[in-house]
């Protein structure tokens, strides 16, 4: 079976959505010759198996309500976060606490 990448899908996303979970990623990538953290192309395509699914309900479930998640992180959304994020951030200077 093939899945085409939409834009913004990460390998966990593929994998939640055609093997109904995240573990799959791993047999996915595998099958796929690449890496977990992989940056996907848009339009190319994922090979899986039956063997690959996990969970079937879930799967169907997705399939259900058309879910096609796409949580990776894209060049602009690493813009907003200049700095790191909290991790470098000082309470009270630029991390308020109320």
């Amino acid at each position: 079976m093939r899945h085409t990448i939409h834009n913004r899908q990460s390998l966990l996303d593929i994998a939640m959505q055609e093997c109904g979970a995240t573990e799959a990623a791993y047999s996915l990538a595998e099958r796929n010759g690449i890496a977990l953290t992989d940056d996907l192309v848009p339009g190319e395509h994922i090979t899986f198996t039956p063997k690959d699914m996990v969970n079937k309900r879930m799967a169907a479930s997705m399939k259900a309500y058309r879910a096609e998640p796409a949580t990776a992180v894209s060049e602009s959304d690493i813009a907003l976060v200049p700095w790191g994020g909290i991790g470098l951030m000082g309470i009270e200077i630029d991390f308020i606490v109320s």
